[in-house]
């Protein structure tokens, strides 16, 4: 009885561990059976080299109001090092206006551009024009889901196990409140390592 109820214990204790848990601070990294609640400003984490997501909380376009809620990631082969707390996203190099990259929409495989010169757009309009994907709530937040099966790199899409390095950086930011300014809880610098 007593190894019964110490497994049960043990197998409570691990689906708490890996139980994703939705905030305006955090993001969610998710591969297979696999969950990590990033809320640190800067993370490192070791996946296997195999599609993953970034699960995160905003809110979808408001047509009527103009009001565009969009994340956006800077994604790259190396760690950016760069004070964001503060900052005007117009005033970094990376996020200013002009830098995003005009990828296709409504993609179920999203393999996103290598560069630190530009930035990806993840938004959510309906279901006919999307980036992410919407895929609950929580609260008055939408959760959205961005699937990167690999990345962009030499003009070609390559899956994770092709890629070349055994690293990829993402700077993702959500500015949640429109104003422009970069605050706590609205970036993550993560740091992505491949067993490979």
């Amino acid at each position: 009885m007593k190894k019964i109820t110490l497994l049960v214990a043990l197998f409570t204790f691990t689906n708490l561990l890996h139980a994703q848990k939705y905030s305006t601070d955090n993001v969610v990294i998710k591969q297979g059976n696999q969950i990590f609640n990033v809320y640190d400003t800067d993370q490192t984490i070791t996946l296997q080299p195999e599609t993953f997501s970034i699960q995160y909380l905003n809110k979808p376009y408001q047509e009527k109001k103009n009001l565009f809620y969009a994340a956006r990631a800077l994604v790259t082969d190396h760690k950016i090092d760069i004070e964001l707390e503060g900052q005007s996203l117009e005033e970094i190099p990376y996020f200013e206006p002009g830098t995003g990259f005009a990828i296709e929409n409504n993609l179920k495989e999203n393999y996103p551009m290598l560069s630190d010169e530009g930035h990806q757009y993840l938004y959510y309009v309906s279901n006919k024009d999307k980036r992410v994907e919407n895929i609950g709530k929580s609260g008055e937040w939408d959760i959205y889901e961005w699937t990167l099966s690999g990345i962009y790199q030499y003009d070609a899409e390559m899956d994770w196990r092709g890629y070349d390095s055994d690293e990829v950086n993402i700077l993702f930011i959500v500015d949640r409140n429109l104003n422009g300014i970069i605050e706590q809880g609205e970036h993550h610098n993560l740091q992505i390592l491949f067993k490979k």
